[in-house]
């Protein structure tokens, strides 16, 4: 009776050690892979650099400013890079032949694409902390950080709501045959009406219910907050509840993109 009890917790922990080793080499190759796309050129590097050299204060001494200007513009580029970078991994397997081989594999599918998300957006996230700082100082600004470990609390809640986001965004676009257009038509009315890069008073009233379904918003009041010594009240709450929704939105959508395939009798997903 104790041998089987006592090979229980190590079996449970090869076990997490294989889920941790499948999320991690699709992080990586993911990584890989978006390092080597031009989109991420454009939309990680040229785009921020542009909205920050046009927009940051030239005043040195508008630290409170500066800030908020940056944090907003890299979260509202983020954005753009999940909508095109972890939006379109789904579509891009499909293309390359990788997800037949992954949905019929020994290992989780799900676990799968939620690494390759995660790749997607941690490479982004790198890229455009690079650029912000860059910019930042070629302008000489030094922004306001008042509490750093908070903030590096905001940017785990970036990330972690990003992967979410771009789960449900990779499997929305899959299950339609307009997934690029539908992709351009969410793009700039997140951008306008997401409260990221405008603030949210400057919004009109009738439409600012939609930058409360947007965590990435929420992460960046968070982030605005405590660097700036503010008290950031239930702005983490915020993000952490929708990217839980957003997260379970995904999970549900990509069982129904697999069953499809299979009501369909291919693996090919066409």
């Amino acid at each position: 009776m104790t041998a089987p009890l006592s090979r229980t917790p190590a079996r449970g922990f090869d076990r997490l050690r294989t889920h941790l080793a499948v999320f991690w080499e699709s992080a990586r190759i993911q990584a890989v892979l978006t390092g080597r796309s031009p989109a991420v050129v454009v939309l990680a590097g040229v785009q921020p650099a542009a909205l920050l050299l046009l927009t940051l204060p030239r005043d040195a001494g508008e630290r409170d400013t500066a800030t908020r200007v940056l944090i907003s513009v890299l979260v509202t580029c983020l954005w753009g890079g999940l909508v095109w970078m972890a939006g379109g991994i789904i579509r891009r397997d499909l293309v390359q032949g990788t997800m037949s081989r992954s949905v019929v594999g020994v290992r989780d599918p799900r676990l799968v694409l939620i690494g390759k998300c995660a790749g997607a957006v941690v490479f982004t996230c790198g890229v455009l902390v690079v650029v912000g700082t860059a910019v930042s100082l070629l302008l000489g600004l030094r922004p306001r950080l008042a509490d750093p470990v908070l903030l590096m609390v905001g940017l785990v809640a970036v990330t972690v709501s990003a992967v979410a986001m771009g789960l449900l965004l990779s499997c929305v676009f899959v299950l339609t045959r307009h997934g690029v257009h539908v992709g351009n038509a969410l793009l700039y009315p997140v951008y306008i009406l997401g409260g990221m890069l405008i603030p949210g008073e400057l919004i009109p009233a009738e439409l600012r219910w939609v930058s409360w379904l947007v965590p990435l918003r929420w992460a960046k009041e968070y982030m605005v907050d405590v660097s700036l010594g503010r008290t950031p009240g239930a702005s983490l709450w915020a993000v952490t509840a929708l990217a839980a929704v957003h997260l379970l939105a995904g999970l549900v959508l990509f069982r129904k993109v697999v069953d499809r395939a299979r009501h369909r009798g291919t693996l090919e997903f066409t």
